[in-house]
C-alpha cells in the first residue's frame, strides 16, 4: 500500500524540482536579456556621443572657415547656415544644424534694470518693452503680452521684488501644488518659460521660434543679416512701441537683402523702410549689427530608429577665439 503512495510522491517532488528550475532558467534568462539590452543601449549611447562630437568638431570648423573668409560680416550664405545637412556614417547618420544666436530674440536681456538704477518698481525697461512688441507682433493677446513680459522679467532678474502688478516672484510659485522658487538668474535653457507663470504649452511652441537665450550676455544684440524672411517679427520687435515697424515692412526689408546681407550696418538703416522710421536713438542704433559670436548647433546621430541628441553652444570672444561653452544631452524640447 504504501510502494504507489511514495511513487505518487516522488512524482509531485520531481515535477517541483522541474517547475523550480523552469522558474529559475526563466528569471536567468529574462536577466540576460535584460543585461544585453543594458549594454546594447549603452554600446549605442557611446557611439551616439562619439559621433555627435564628431559632428560638433565639424561645425567647429565650418565657423572658423566663415570666420577666416569673412571677419567682418555673418549672413546666411555661409556654410554655418546651410539647411538639412546630413552626414552618413557607416552605421546611422548624423543630422547638424546651426542657429545664430543674434537672429532671435535674448530673453536675458529682461534682467537689466530700468534706466537710472534699482528701486524703480513697475518701472518698465527698453527690452521689456521689446519683448512686449515680439508678443504683439505673433498676434497674442494683450492680457498676456502684459503678463508674460512682467512674469519673464521677474523670473530672470536679481532681486525678489515684483516689479509690475502682473509680475510673479517666489511667493507666487511657492504657493503651487509642486512649489518651487524663481530662478532670478539668467535663463539656461529656452525651456525655463515653460516653468513661467502665465506660459501654457501652446504659447511656448508660438513663441520658441522667435526667442533664443545667451546665458553670458544680457545686451540686446540683433544681426540684421541672419534673421530669416519668417522671422520678421524678431526685427519688429527691435523697435517697442515707441518706433513702430510693420510686420510687412520687416518682411519687406529682410527679402531685399542681398545674398550675403548688407555690406555694413549704414546700410541697413539707409533703407527706405527704416529712415521713414526717422531718426533713431544713439541706444537703439548700437543694438543692430551685421557679425555674431553666438551660435546654438543641434547635433541628432540616428540609429535602428534611435535617436541621441547633442545640443552645443559656441561663443567667439573679444579676441575671435571660439569656444564650446556649453553642451546638453538629450533632446531637451
Amino acid at each position: 500500500m504504501n510502494q504507489p503512495r511514495q511513487g505518487g510522491i516522488a512524482i509531485i517532488t520531481v515535477l517541483l524540482v522541474v517547475a523550480l528550475v523552469a522558474i529559475i532558467a526563466s528569471n536567468m534568462t529574462g536577466r540576460l536579456q535584460l543585461i544585453a539590452n543594458r549594454t546594447i543601449n549603452q554600446q549605442l549611447y557611446q557611439q551616439g556621443l562619439w559621433s555627435a562630437i564628431a559632428g560638433e568638431q565639424l561645425i567647429y570648423k565650418v565657423l572658423e572657415q566663415d570666420y577666416q573668409d569673412s571677419k567682418n560680416s555673418v549672413h546666411l550664405q555661409q556654410l554655418w547656415a546651410r539647411e538639412g545637412v546630413v552626414v552618413p556614417l557607416d552605421e546611422g547618420m548624423l543630422e547638424l544644424t546651426v542657429q545664430d544666436l543674434h537672429s532671435c530674440f535674448n530673453l536675458n536681456v529682461l534682467a537689466n534694470e530700468p534706466s537710472g538704477g534699482g528701486g524703480k518698481q513697475y518701472a518698465v525697461t527698453p527690452e521689456q518693452q521689446q519683448f512686449a512688441a515680439l508678443l504683439t507682433a505673433l498676434e497674442i493677446e494683450p492680457y498676456l503680452v502684459e503678463q508674460l513680459s512682467s512674469t519673464v522679467r521677474d523670473w530672470i532678474d536679481s532681486n525678489t521684488i515684483v516689479e509690475s502688478s502682473m509680475g510673479a516672484e517666489d511667493d507666487n510659485y511657492g504657493s503651487k501644488q509642486v512649489p518651487y522658487l524663481t530662478a532670478n538668474a539668467p535663463m539656461a535653457t529656452v525651456t525655463e518659460l515653460m516653468a513661467i507663470e502665465g506660459m501654457t504649452p501652446a504659447l511656448y511652441r508660438k513663441i520658441r521660434p522667435f526667442v533664443c537665450v545667451i546665458p553670458s550676455q544680457t545686451e540686446m544684440a540683433i544681426n540684421v543679416n541672419t534673421i530669416a524672411v519668417e522671422q520678421a517679427a524678431v526685427l519688429v520687435a527691435m523697435f517697442g512701441d515707441k518706433l513702430t515697424l510693420s510686420l510687412s515692412d520687416a518682411k519687406s526689408l529682410l527679402g531685399s537683402r542681398n545674398e550675403q546681407g548688407f555690406s555694413n550696418i549704414k546700410d541697413f538703416f539707409a533703407s527706405s523702410e527704416i529712415k521713414k522710421l526717422g531718426k533713431l536713438p544713439t541706444d537703439l542704433q548700437k543694438q543692430f549689427k551685421i557679425t555674431s559670436d553666438s551660435f546654438r548647433a543641434e547635433m541628432t546621430f540616428t540609429i535602428d530608429q534611435r535617436r541621441f541628441t547633442l545640443t552645443s553652444m559656441f561663443l567667439r570672444d573679444d579676441k575671435g577665439t571660439l569656444a564650446v561653452v556649453s553642451r546638453q544631452f538629450g533632446d531637451i524640447e
